[in-house]
């Protein structure tokens, strides 16, 4: 047995109840201070977004007391900020549920000690309470200095933060939740997007043939990219993206981009080193197979013909390594649907910009003549 063979079964053989052990204590983690409230999370989250809710309620009140002049328009922008809260809880949970599932699945894959590979998880799941205290303080700064000191106006009201402090207070403490619900995604995103990086710099069990074990290092990387989808899309499908917006959509989409390209890095290395690899076996076969071929009439017609089937076979075998995935996808097709998944959204606002800007002229003019 090959010393790279004993040392793979080395590192990821372990008793059943370890592996299960190891997820349990995965899926019991923190990934963020709100799961450590006694309250189921579903619960938290619809808890939260209709408290959210209210808070745009009450922010509309305030230019429309009596809800007379309430307009379609006006319920979707009621609606903006509590989804995109409520996005940001489905989003955290979804993440560290679909981790542990893929990471247990990648364990086999990464060849380090089970205590090394234990380390890598709970750094990604295991949230600093000091960074969260943090992006509260920075999420109080943030609120405080647009709303108070600046008075900027509310999202659904044309007015700054009303007199009543009761009001100003709950307003005001909205708008941090969301800002450090938001920043806490973030935290959480990179986290778990640097740990997947780091697992792509170890060792990995690579199969130019069969790559099926790497899968869940694409998955995963995928997935880190909802937050930058989910940020354009959800404004874009309630009111439509203004055109002011268009730098946004694009500092989200590079984000989302960099999120999904980094963390499989060096898993792309890898596959390119292990398939140059192959090739070069192949290479030197057929630099065997040249010299006795060239040795002309010394062979025998029946050992021509075998040299000639086994030159067919390298070089079929040849296209198999080069077709194959250099990314942890199925094929390149499933590749390039997870890249136009990721730009979607910006595509999404070039073509709107596209039409509102010549197409839409264009059929003004052709209607008015």
């Amino acid at each position: 047995m090959k010393k790279q063979d004993v040392r793979r079964e080395e590192m990821t053989t372990a008793p059943e109840t370890h592996k299960v052990n190891n997820a349990q204590r995965w899926s019991n983690s923190t990934t963020f201070a709100l799961e450590r409230l006694p309250l189921p999370y579903p619960l938290l989250a619809a808890l939260v977004g209709v408290i959210t809710l209210a808070e745009q309620v009450l922010e509309y009140s305030f230019n429309d007391p009596t809800f007379r002049h309430l307009t379609a328009e006006a319920v979707a922008r009621l609606f903006v900020l509590p989804i995109m809260t409520v996005y940001i809880l489905i989003f955290l949970r979804i993440l560290r549920g679909r981790a542990v599932k893929e990471l247990e699945r990648l364990r086999p894959t990464v060849l380090v000690s089970d205590e090394e590979y234990d380390n890598h998880v709970r750094r990604m799941f295991d949230a600093d309470w000091r960074v969260e205290l943090a992006l509260l303080v920075i999420s109080v700064a943030i609120i405080v200095g647009l709303f108070v000191l600046l008075r900027w106006e509310l999202l659904s009201a044309t007015s700054a933060l009303p007199a009543a402090w009761p009001a100003a207070l709950f307003i005001v403490a909205v708008y941090v939740l969301f800002v450090w619900l938001l920043l806490s995604q973030v935290y959480c995103t990179v986290r778990h997007a640097n740990g997947l990086r780091v697992m792509a710099l170890r060792p990995l069990d690579i199969n130019v043939f069969n790559q099926d074990n790497l899968l869940p290092f694409g998955r995963l990387s995928l997935l880190h990219t909802l937050p930058s989808i989910g940020f354009i899309l959800i404004p874009l499908l309630i009111l439509g993206m203004p055109t002011q917006s268009g730098y946004v959509v694009i500092l989200l989409s590079l984000v989302g981009l960099l999120a999904f390209f980094v963390p499989l890095w060096g898993v792309h290395q890898q596959i390119d080193q292990a398939k140059e690899r192959v090739l070069a076996s192949t290479y030197q076969q057929f630099t065997s197979i040249q010299g006795a071929l060239l040795q002309g009439t010394e062979a025998e017609m029946e050992d021509l013909d075998k040299l000639t089937g086994r030159i067919e076979k390298l070089i079929q075998l040849r296209k198999t390594i080069e077709a194959s995935p250099e990314w942890p996808f199925r094929d390149s097709a499933s590749f390039v649907r997870a890249i136009a998944a990721v730009v979607s959204p910006l595509l999404s606002f070039i073509l709107n910009e596209i039409l509102q800007t010549y197409v839409m002229p264009i059929l003004q003019i052709l209607g008015a003549s």
